[in-house]
C-alpha cells in the first residue's frame, strides 16, 4: 500500500533505501507569512501511543508523485497497487525531472488562530528533510503521543521558501474535550488517480478544476 499507518511502518518505509481518484473536499491548513497559530493534533501517529482514539484513528504516511512543472497536480504513487504507475514512469525516463515519488504526511489538527472559533483542518507537509515532521516524530516516539498538549505552529517564507516552526507546549493535565471535533476521513482527503487516467491529470489535459488548490 502507498498508504502508510502506525510508527512501525513509518520507521519501516523511512528506512528503506530511496529508490528511484480524487480526494474528497476538506478544509487545509493554510497559514500566511508570518502568522502564528495553536495547534492539537486530532491523529495519533502510532495505534499503541496512550492517547489514541480509534474514533479519530491515526495520521497517515503517503508515497506520491507531483508534476514538477505544476507542483499543484500531485496524487498517490500506484505502482504497489496497480502495478503501474505514471509518475514512475517518467522518473524512469528522467531520474533529474523531479518525478520521484516523495514522502507526505496527513493529518487532522483543531487550529485556534483567534480569528475564528477553533476549526478542524488538514495538515500536509513533506518528510524528507523536515524539521516539523522530525519533531513530530520524535514526540510520538518519546513522549508517547502528539494530541495530548496543544502546539504554536509558525509560517515563514512564501512557496518553495516557506518554512514552519513547531514548538509542543506543556502536556495536558486534564483530558481534553474531543466532543464535537470531528476528524476528516484522511483516505480520502489525498488524490488518488487510476493509472488510465494519470497522465491526464499530471499533464493537464483533464479539467483543471480537478487540480488540488491546496498551497503545499
Amino acid at each position: 500500500m502507498s498508504i502508510i499507518k502506525g510508527l512501525k511502518n513509518i520507521e519501516a518505509v523511512l528506512d528503506k533505501p530511496k529508490t528511484g481518484g480524487t480526494g474528497s473536499k476538506v478544509r487545509w491548513l493554510k497559514l500566511d507569512d508570518g502568522q502564528s497559530v495553536k495547534v492539537r493534533f486530532a491523529n495519533e501517529i502510532d495505534e499503541d501511543s496512550k492517547f489514541y482514539d480509534e474514533d479519530r484513528g491515526l495520521a497517515i504516511v503517503v508515497s506520491e508523485h507531483t508534476n514538477p512543472k505544476d507542483y499543484k497536480r500531485k496524487a498517490v504513487c500506484t505502482l504497489e497497487d496497480e502495478g503501474r504507475c505514471f509518475g514512475c514512469e517518467m522518473h524512469r525516463k528522467d531520474m533529474k525531472a523531479g518525478w520521484r515519488p516523495r514522502l507526505r504526511f496527513y493529518t487532522n489538527v483543531v487550529v485556534d488562530d483567534s480569528i475564528e472559533d477553533p476549526y478542524v483542518a488538514v495538515w500536509s507537509m513533506g518528510v524528507a528533510k523536515s524539521a516539523t515532521f522530525a519533531t513530530i516524530r520524535e514526540y510520538a516516539m518519546d513522549a508517547e503521543g502528539v494530541t495530548n498538549m496543544s502546539w504554536k505552529l509558525k509560517r515563514s517564507g512564501m512557496g518553495t521558501e516557506t518554512n514552519y516552526t513547531l514548538i509542543p507546549g506543556p502536556s495536558d493535565t486534564e483530558s481534553f474535550d474531543w466532543s464535537g471535533v470531528e476528524a476528516f476521513p484522511l483516505e480520502s482527503a489525498i488524490r488518488q488517480v487510476p493509472y488510465v487516467d494519470q497522465e491526464s491529470f499530471y499533464l493537464g489535459f483533464d479539467n483543471p478544476a480537478t487540480s488540488t488548490t491546496v498551497d503545499w
